[in-house]
Order: C-alpha cells, then sequence, then structure tokens
C-alpha cells in the first residue's frame, strides 16, 4: 500500500473539482459514482485488507472521514450540475476543504499505525 499516493489521490480531488465547477476540465464526474467510498484504492483497501487493522486507532475515524469525503465531493458535482454552482463552490472551499485537509492528516496518523503493527511495535 502506497500511503502517500493514496494521500496524494484524495488531495488531487479538490483540484479536480475546482477545475469541473470553472468549467476547465474535460471529465464526466457522475456524482452517484463518486458517493460510493468502495472503488478508490484507499476505500479497497479499508473494506478489504484493511478490515485486519479495523482495531487500530485511527481506522474506524479513517472509514467515517473517507466515506464522508465522498459524500462531499459528490454533493460538489451534483450542485454544480443542478446550476448551484454558488453553494457548489460555497461546499468546496468550507466543509469539503475542512474535511478533506483532516481526512489527509488522520491518513497519515493510519499509515503511521499500520507501520507500526506491522513491525510489531507497540500501537499508538
Amino acid at each position: 500500500m502506497n500511503w502517500m499516493e493514496i494521500i496524494g489521490a484524495h488531495v488531487m480531488w479538490k483540484q479536480r473539482l475546482t477545475a469541473f465547477i470553472a468549467g476547465s476540465s474535460t471529465e464526466t464526474l457522475d456524482p452517484e459514482a463518486i458517493r460510493t467510498d468502495d472503488r478508490c484504492a484507499l476505500g479497497k483497501w479499508i473494506y478489504g485488507a484493511g478490515r485486519a487493522m479495523a482495531d487500530l486507532p485511527r481506522y474506524e475515524e479513517v472509514r467515517a472521514l473517507h466515506a464522508q469525503f465522498h459524500q462531499n465531493a459528490a454533493e460538489v458535482v451534483a450542485l454544480h450540475l443542478a446550476g448551484k454552482t454558488d453553494e457548489a463552490e460555497k461546499l468546496l472551499q468550507g466543509d469539503y476543504s475542512k474535511l478533506s485537509e483532516k481526512l489527509k492528516h488522520r491518513l497519515i496518523g493510519l499509515s503511521q499505525q499500520v507501520k507500526a503493527a506491522a513491525e510489531g511495535t507497540p500501537r499508538f
């Protein structure tokens, strides 16, 4: 599992959403596809091999934040597609950005816990 790639992919979503709202994106974004949190690499890990790490202190928090991250990203797209671009922008710059930043930091913490568990060192 490459945690930096996982974190980077989620951080890049803000740029993707910003471009989508601005009309400078060539991507077709589907809110329902975005809403599902088990299709990206992190989601596949959380609901797959990562379940073995479910007792780690950050696991459940990351799982919940990741699900909310996908919900917020989907809502940004849905609002824009509904012609509510101002609301989409407000969500993107507000709650979405705060949540994305929190998820990034919790992912770093979880990655450290996973590494420590794999090495057999005490969990924190």
